[in-house]
């Protein structure tokens, strides 16, 4: 299963949004196994084109498989054009780990690439529920230390959104709390349902969207500012008569909405709008177009 989609926003907000860009865009289509008793499901892939104010900013490439037990994803993000000649990123990111019950267990990730002016490499492993750094080049050393004390039971990113997609599809709900370390900072994610909302717009919409609220807490920053800063985003989810899935769409920026609309005359073709306030209710300002395969 193949997607792509041309979406749009601003460069204040790309540049927010690049560590953890591919993360959040992960979730834009239906969930496929790693691997299960009866059969290996299609992998699912996803193609993204980012633009700020018209101009090409970034390319997005992904996949997953998702079952009741397990994840694996990988994601490859590389800015260009205007935007890449003031913030030059090409990051490989992928993340495993399995489901035990509703609690995510991860196994391993890893962050390779270009960032923040120079090749950078971010590894975790798990054990124990304890998250450890394989290695971390650079070494961050105006950043202060996580104990492991503190890092007990914490997930990476890329976990954290397969977590929240495995919990839609099986709970139709989204509450709960996370612990999430990258490598270098540890957060608290907090997440919320808020129940079947219909999407403030005038498009041909038949069914509800699921509307999950989420704050992150980030407690640890640079040792010369350790002050506790908040995000928030949001997630909309499809509930489509006669689906047996769910889709979610997340987008991961502090204080932005993203919200997913399906146009019911076609089920290859999807409308997105990045919106400050879900009450604001202007022409679409950015587009996404999925095509199957």
């Amino acid at each position: 299963m193949q997607h792509s989609r041309l979406l749009s926003g601003g460069t204040a907000l790309l540049r927010s949004l690049v560590p953890g860009l591919c993360a959040g865009f992960l979730l834009a289509g239906g969930a496929g196994p790693a691997a299960r008793a009866e059969g290996v499901l299609p992998q699912t892939q996803v193609q993204y084109r980012v633009y700020a104010h018209g101009f090409k900013v970034m390319d997005i490439q992904a996949s997953y498989r998702l079952s009741e037990t397990q994840y694996g994803v990988a994601a490859h993000i590389k800015t260009g054009g205007f935007f890449g000649l003031f913030m030059k990123t090409n990051l490989q990111t992928s993340a495993q780990g399995h489901f035990n019950g509703q609690a995510v267990e991860p196994s391993a990730y890893d962050s390779v690439g270009w960032s923040r002016g120079r090749n950078r490499h971010v590894s975790l492993t798990y054990r124990d529920q304890l998250p450890e750094v394989t290695t971390l080049d650079p070494a961050e050393t105006d950043r202060e230390s996580v104990p492991d004390a503190d890092k007990k039971g914490a997930i990476d990113t890329l976990a954290v959104l397969m977590d929240l997609l495995h919990q839609v599809r099986t709970t139709q709900s989204c509450d709960g709390k996370a612990k999430v370390f990258d490598g270098m900072r540890l957060s608290t994610l907090s997440m919320h349902s808020g129940g079947l909302q219909r999407i403030p717009s005038g498009g041909p919409l038949e069914w509800g969207m699921m509307r999950c609220g989420v704050i992150l807490w980030r407690s640890r920053q640079k040792a010369s500012s350790s002050i506790a800063r908040t995000a928030s985003s949001g997630t909309l989810s499809r509930a489509a008569p006669g689906l047996k899935r769910w889709e979610t769409r997340v987008l991961w920026l502090s204080g932005w909405k993203l919200i997913t609309r399906k146009w019911a005359a076609s089920p290859s073709f999807w409308m997105v709008r990045l919106s400050r306030r879900l009450k604001r209710k202007k022409a679409w300002g950015a587009h996404a177009e999925r095509t199957l395969s």
